[in-house]
């Protein structure tokens, strides 16, 4: 199914070979400890109305500061080269990593803040039960190893009320 909030996956050359490369990002999302993660730079701390964001961490791997300049991920592509390589098959990067919610992560609803970029969702870890991603009036879930395409511009959020940790590869693009 494709809609403007999801477009088809499909529709991107790099898609396929993304996917393929599943097995060797997973193998190495598991060589990092917990506390390799940080707190989403985009996350808030409050916890209000049913949202809590402070379970959202991540682990960088491309990115530029405000002024430019690369975000100092230099080593973590070192530590997790083939997953490096395969954000690379996306193009040129605007941001990537490794993002984690916590059982309990519930996001605000926002829009990015980048326009003229899409957010490719590559899931690594999906427990079961009650978690998704709703984008404009649609909900979706991540299925391991099946690439979903996400336009941040409509207003969306994400949540993990499963009982453990789920981990998507994030990779943010230029369509």
């Amino acid at each position: 199914m494709t809609s403007r909030a999801f477009p088809d996956p499909r529709s991107f050359a790099f898609v396929p070979a993304l996917e393929a490369e599943f097995g060797r990002i997973l193998a190495e999302l598991h060589t990092l400890e917990p506390g390799d993660f940080c707190p989403s730079p985009d996350s808030l701390t409050t916890v209000r109305d049913g949202y809590d964001e402070r379970g959202w961490r991540s682990f960088g791997l491309y990115g530029e500061e405000a002024n430019g300049e690369d975000a100092g991920y230099a080593a973590n592509r070192a530590r997790c080269p083939s997953t490096a390589r395969a954000c690379a098959l996306v193009g040129r990067p605007v941001n990537a990593g490794f993002s984690l919610f916590r059982p309990g992560t519930h996001l605000y609803p926002h829009r990015g803040e980048l326009p003229g970029v899409l957010r490719c969702h590559l899931p690594l870890v999906v427990p079961v039960g009650d978690l998704g991603l709703r984008s404009g009036e649609e909900t979706r879930h991540w299925e391991p190893g099946r690439c979903l395409i996400l336009d941040d511009t409509f207003e969306h959020e994400a949540w993990n009320h499963a009982d453990g940790d789920r981990v998507v590869l994030i990779v943010t693009f230029v369509p």
